[in-house]
């Protein structure tokens, strides 16, 4: 008697999870500035956001006559801070610079020029994995893809932030790890985009 086949139709590409480890980072100008604040080194990556949380307050409404149940309302809505982690590396002192400005901006010395805008917006773009766009010869014409970008799986606009802690770990003599640079952002709210196909056309799209 054959042995009959058992096929799991969702263990697909297209129904995978994404993962959460592929990820990029950058630094954009708001609306109102040409240039960014800083220019962020790009040779090493952050190690970990966190934060990308939103919530809605409910403000509770009892109407007389009414006594059963309580009415749900929407109140204020509010972002978490982001937290971006990274190693520290010689001559990459953006995110301590950024912080200088922030003191330049609101002391009498005003060192960043009056006026001056400490605030950018942010893209973080999840990457797929595998990388379709990785693919190459006929499986990248078969996929659609560009072999040379990679494929946004979802991509998040944090709008206004800025930051409001840069702190280190701690230094250890008899420790065997590196050390880490940790910065807050607080901002204005973000805004979540998802790609609809593996292909590049599907990729998530700028907002």
């Amino acid at each position: 008697m054959a042995k009959p086949a058992f096929t799991n139709v969702l263990s697909t590409l297209a129904t995978d999870p994404v993962r959460n480890f592929r990820f990029l980072v950058d630094f954009l100008p708001t609306a109102d500035a040409a240039t960014p604040v800083f220019q962020f080194d790009t040779k090493m990556g952050f190690t970990s956001v966190s934060g990308l949380t939103v919530s809605t307050e409910a403000i509770q409404y009892r109407e007389g006559g009414y006594n059963t149940t309580v009415h749900q309302l929407p109140g204020q809505t509010s972002f978490s801070p982001i937290t971006l982690s990274k190693g520290v590396m010689l001559g990459d002192s953006s995110q301590a610079a950024w912080m200088k400005r922030l003191f330049s901006v609101i002391s009498s010395g005003a060192k960043a020029g009056i006026g001056a805008d400490f605030r950018c917006d942010l893209d973080i773009r999840v990457l797929s994995h595998p990388n379709p766009a990785g693919l190459s010869g006929a499986d990248a014409t078969l996929a659609g893809v560009n072999s040379e970008t990679p494929h946004v799986a979802i991509r998040f606009r944090v709008y206004n932030a800025w930051i409001t802690n840069l702190s280190y770990s701690n230094l250890d003599a008899g420790g065997n790890s590196l050390m880490v640079e940790e910065m807050t952002l607080v901002h204005e709210g973000w805004d979540a985009k998802y790609a609809t196909a593996l292909t590049a056309a599907g990729t998530a799209a700028p907002f």
